[in-house]
């Protein structure tokens, strides 16, 4: 074996030269491809992209977000990796780094083509003006707003100066507990404070703002390592090539998905129509061919030296046999085990014939006939390399397949509508043309039923004539009958007159015959003679009257046939006549019938439509109207009374957005509401907007304070507005009769000592200068005892002037 290999690996080395020489000559080429596109004239260079990436968590006025700094990390590595050529990254920065680090971007993007920023954290937006908030802002009024935070137009006036694209992201539309706490002074304030961001149109062109959430909602901050928003930015933002509007599309669908369509991104702003992508194609470069590949691969396969293939696979990075030459690569830096044997032969000889074989099976028969062979595991190897490359091969095909179902989804949602538009007026269109065809319709067999009906009068009258012709011609045929008889009896008459003229004749004959004999026989002759005549004459009269009533009785056998088939030809045409009329009448009702169907469909149609425009108008002035005041019992209703099954759905997206929006806007109020019972001192629990038993409690007690009935633990704007007003202080607490508040703890009231007359006790000045002095009745009372007065001493006394719910109410404050 080693003496047949020497000659083999003698020529390796002439191999490997010549193979480091092709390597070298194509690194030379690429190197002088790039340094001409680099001056070549008339050839663009690359755009100048720059980013500004602030990601802040630790608040220190309130609880910090646990994914924000996470957040920016990770896009400015997205960044960096992208090839961005300046990527400024701030993590919790207070007021001041904040602003330093927004001047520096400044001068950094004056002269960029693409400026990109990023923040996460807290938003606020008060009275249409949105602020991002630094981690040392404590906002206790919306006055310090200004001071405090930084105003949105200033973030996205530092990319202003970019030549090309602007892009500012804020993933800033969190839960925002500075809403909830914060007093509202200014006029600005009182028409609102939004825990969220308001709409903002960009001041300039080709500037896009994107929210996390649309305005006046608010995000997610999820619950892996990153928000939802940030982990769709991170896998659809830089991909090259991509326009930055497509790019954000994926990232809606995205976030839609992973938050059960709860949270909806949002972009403002327009841009040309060119693409705008955040990092560009690479250059295209030619891919060496695959029998290139083939070549130098057994070229080095001949080598086998890990240099040689590490030339090999910075030669050919991607690729069937550059799979091959890693999986070579990695056997050559494993250390050698001490007890591999050589493959014999028979094993070699075989391998060499389905080394490069594509085939598993064949590969597999291979490793069932040799499993202990070396040549085994190599081919182990090559069904992995081959497996794993079908298993990219069909990962491709799906992630295209994945893109063009997208597509294909993105371009029929575009046309959905139009198309409902279209299909709503080409059938009403049909349904009026099928109403026209069948009035139609019902006129030609109206028609068509007048015209058989004048043909059946016609043949009718045909019919009436036919008929008077038939009995004139049997009137006829009896009067030539009669006039046959008549002839018949005058010829019996005239025979017999003629035999009976003929018999006295014969008589005188038979008188004169005793004359003689001759005579006699001559007249006997002339008798015979005169019977055979006598007797042919009335066989020809019989033979002819038998003639004649025959013909007569035939005459009258064909008028009596004439006249059944006539009868039968009449009933067969009235039959006929009938049927047809009563065909007619039935296609005529039919075709009457489908025109009010028709009809009836049609004018269906034109109602269901104009029902659903009328139902998508109360849909839109409802949504437009929101979830305040009576927006979800509107919209409850609405839901109830909906026919259009294309509004339906809609509807209850928007009744169950409104539902979100309500429970939310309760929790806020429950978190205002045990804010502020925590600065009066009535509430020791946890902030969570949870409508609890110790919040109950504690707003109980409140009530229970300001002398106001506590049936009712609702908590709304009123009450929260009302406990803003109440300065800190320490809840009352009320004892049972005879006893008294001793700090924290009900004591037993002292009894009065007996004087006998008790002196009056001075009034003590009012010491707090905020409220009104106590009413002159009060000052007008009798003195109390000593021990009385001591215990007013002690707890706080109420004053009148303000509390809860108006003027009227008392209003609790420290006494002596």
């Amino acid at each position: 074996m080693h003496a047949k290999e020497d000659p083999r690996a003698a020529d390796g080395g002439d191999r490997g030269t010549k193979f480091m020489t092709k390597c070298l000559v194509r690194t030379i080429a690429a190197i002088g491809a790039a340094v001409w596109l680099a001056f070549a004239p008339g050839v663009a260079l690359a755009d100048k992209r720059v980013a500004l990436v602030v990601g802040n968590s630790n608040y220190q006025a309130v609880n910090p977000l646990p994914n924000p700094s996470r957040d920016a990390t990770a896009i400015a590595k997205m960044f960096k990796d992208a090839g961005f050529d300046s990527v400024d990254t701030l993590i919790d920065v207070g007021n001041l780094d904040f602003k330093r680090g927004i001047r520096r971007f400044e001068d950094t993007a004056s002269d960029a083509d693409i400026a990109v920023v990023y923040y996460a954290g807290h938003g606020i937006e008060i009275g249409g003006t949105n602020y991002l908030v630094p981690i040392d802002a404590k906002l206790a009024s919306d006055r310090d707003a200004q001071d405090e935070a930084i105003t949105l137009d200033r973030l996205v006036s530092a990319a202003d100066s970019a030549r090309k694209l602007r892009v500012i992201i804020l993933d800033a539309c969190r839960d925002n507990p500075f809403a909830g706490r914060m007093r509202r002074d200014s006029v600005a304030a009182k028409r609102g404070i939004s825990s969220g961001l308001t709409q903002v149109d960009p001041s300039t062109t080709d500037t896009l703002i994107a929210y996390a959430a649309k305005a006046g909602s608010t995000a997610e901050d999820g619950e892996g390592n990153h928000s939802p928003f940030a982990t769709a930015l991170l896998k659809d933002l830089t991909v090259p090539g991509r326009d930055v509007r497509i790019a954000f599309g994926y990232v809606k669908d995205d976030v839609m998905k992973a938050t059960n369509s709860r949270q909806e991104p949002f972009v403002y702003g327009s841009l040309g129509g060119g693409t705008y992508s955040l990092v560009p194609l690479p250059p295209a470069t030619q891919a060496p061919s695959l029998s290139d590949a083939k070549s130098d691969f057994d070229l080095v396969a001949k080598i086998n030296t890990a240099k040689a293939w590490q030339v090999y696979l910075n030669t050919y990075k991607s690729g069937f046999y550059a799979d091959l030459a890693r999986v070579q690569l990695a056997s050559l830096e494993q250390p050698p085990a001490p007890t591999v044997r050589q493959p014999t032969t028979r094993e070699q000889l075989d391998w060499d014939k389905i080394k490069d074989t594509a085939d598993q099976s064949v590969l597999q028969d291979y490793i069932r006939r040799y499993p202990d062979s070396p040549l085994a595991i190599t081919a182990q190897d090559r069904i992995n390399v081959l497996m794993q490359a079908a298993q990219q091969r069909a990962e491709q095909a799906r992630l295209a397949q994945e893109e063009a179902d997208r597509k294909a989804a993105e371009a029929a949602a575009a046309k959905q509508r139009e198309i409902e538009e279209q299909k709503a007026q080409a059938a009403e269109a049909e349904q009026r043309a099928k109403a026209d065809a069948a009035a139609k319709q019902a006129a030609e067999a109206k028609a068509k039923a007048d015209q058989a009906a004048q043909q059946l009068a016609a043949a009718q009258a045909a019919k009436l004539r036919e008929e008077a012709d038939q009995k004139a011609k049997a009137d006829a045929a009896a009067k030539q009958a009669a006039e046959a008889k008549a002839k018949a009896d005058q010829v019996a008459q005239q025979l017999a007159a003629a035999q009976a003229a003929k018999q006295r004749e014969l008589d005188q004959q038979k008188a004169k015959a005793t004359e003689t004999d001759q005579k006699a026989k001559d007249d006997a002759a002339a008798k015979a003679k005169a019977d055979q005549a006598a007797q042919q004459l009335a066989a020809a009269q019989a033979a002819k009257l038998r003639e004649e009533a025959e013909q007569k009785a035939k005459a009258d056998a064909a008028a009596k046939q004439a006249a059944e088939a006539q009868a039968k030809a009449d009933q067969a045409a009235q039959l006929l006549a009938a049927a047809q009329a009563a065909k007619l009448r039935e296609e005529s009702d039919r075709a009457a019938k489908a025109a009010d169907e028709e009809r009836q469909k049609a004018d269906a149609a034109a109602a269901a439509e104009a029902a659903c425009k009328q139902q998508g108008d109360q849909l839109a002035a409802l949504q437009a109207k929101g979830s305040a005041g009576t927006g979800i019992n509107d919209m409850t209703a609405f839901v109830k009374t909906v026919t259009c099954d294309r509004i339906k759905p809609q509807a209850l997206a928007a009744l169950n957005t409104f539902t979100l929006e309500a429970a939310k806007r309760a929790a806020d109020l429950v978190r205002s509401a045990q804010t502020e019972l925590t600065r009066i001192g009535c509430y020791t629990g946890t902030v969570d907007g949870v409508m609890s038993d110790p919040t109950k409690s504690a707003l109980s007690r409140y009530l229970s304070a300001k002398g106001l009935p506590t049936n009712d633990l609702t908590v709304s704007d009123t009450v929260v507005a009302a406990l803003q007003k109440q300065q800190p202080i320490t809840c009352l607490r009320s004892c049972p009769s005879g006893q008294t508040l001793s700090g924290d703890t009900c004591v037993a009231a002292a009894k009065p000592a007996a004087t006998p007359a008790p002196k009056p006790v001075p009034q003590a000045k009012n010491t707090d200068t905020g409220r009104k002095s106590r009413p002159a009745q009060a000052e007008a009372r009798p003195p109390a005892p000593a021990a009385h007065a001591t215990q007013q001493a002690a707890a706080p006394r109420v004053a009148a002037g303000s509390g809860y719910g108006g003027g009227h109410s008392p209003m609790v404050g420290v006494g002596f």
